[in-house]
């Protein structure tokens, strides 16, 4: 096999409709897709050949079918999991959700009808359904979806902290100042290291334009500027003798300003309900995202 694919799905088409949308969307022939219900048994009716195997079972909540499907090498280019999940959504007029690549089990992603992909909190209830089928909620999405109204439209705090993002600042800071990664945990080059992950983090989203969710919690930008803060008294506590500390922040500095705006007061109050009071604050508090990615 060649590629895998999990996929639920908020409507339950037809066997014969899911054949012809997963050929639709793979790239391949009908006749080539055996598509066949795990619950009702008959693997010896099955098309074992078939280039593209598709097992799916019920569930339940907000969710109707799991589809697990299969591609053999017969299928040269088979699409991502992505761009598979947004044409069968395309084909069968339903919400198709995928997993994320990050750890926790609950991370999603949705793709609906209309083209909308976001991410996706799913979460399954502890027992099952009479007949043996999963109960599962989509409890909250980071845009709405209308084949899905029960869910919460919320930032996915939990998925922020797994998302990959490039540091490599913070990689130089690390090998230049503990090569062979036994500096002591709560000494002062594992405090900056840490904090100054946290603020590259920060700064390589603003510079991508929020990537890869597109969203970021306020209260977790805010949080950010706080770490900022830590930084520089690290720097000031640690003297010309930790200079790469200083070189790191005054990068990262950087595209943290040309990625931002003058704020003229506007979120500085918003951020730690004092306005003026807090005026003396370091400049970043004084800054804004160009493209801010919280709501209104």
């Amino acid at each position: 096999m060649i590629a895998l694919y999990n996929f639920l799905t908020v409507h339950r088409p037809e066997p014969h409709t899911m054949a012809s949308a997963l050929a639709g969307a793979l790239g391949a022939e009908p006749r080539d897709v055996d598509v066949a219900d795990d619950d009702a048994g008959g693997a010896d009716e099955r098309n074992w050949d078939a280039p593209v195997l598709c097992t799916y079972r019920s569930a339940a909540g907000d969710l109707a079918l799991s589809w697990d499907v299969s591609v053999s090498d017969v299928m040269r280019t088979p699409p991502t999991e992505a761009e598979a999940a947004l044409r069968l959504a395309a084909r069968l007029g339903t919400t198709v959700l995928y997993p994320a690549q990050e750890r926790p089990p609950s991370a999603y992603w949705a793709a609906g009808p209309d083209g909308t992909v976001t991410r996706a909190r799913l979460l399954e209830a502890d027992d099952e359904t009479d007949g043996g089928a999963p109960w599962l909620v989509v409890d909250a999405v980071e845009e709405t979806m209308a084949q899905l109204p029960g869910a919460r439209v919320e930032t996915l705090a939990e998925i922020l902290h797994e998302e990959r993002v490039e540091t490599p600042v913070t990689d130089a800071f690390a090998a230049a100042t503990d090569p062979h990664g036994d500096a002591p945990a709560t000494g002062p080059v594992n405090r900056s290291r840490e904090a100054l992950l946290l603020w590259e983090r920060l700064v390589r989203r603003i510079e991508t334009g929020w990537a890869p969710g597109g969203r970021y919690p306020f209260d977790q930008y805010a949080e950010d500027l706080r770490t900022r803060d830590r930084l520089g008294e690290l720097a000031r506590a640690q003297g010309p003798q930790h200079l790469p500390l200083g070189r790191a922040l005054e990068e990262l500095d950087e595209v943290f300003r040309r990625g931002t705006d003058d704020d003229a007061g506007v979120l500085l109050g918003r951020l730690t309900g004092s306005g003026t009071a807090v005026a003396d604050r370091g400049w970043w508090w004084h800054r804004r995202p160009a493209k801010p990615p919280w709501d209104s």
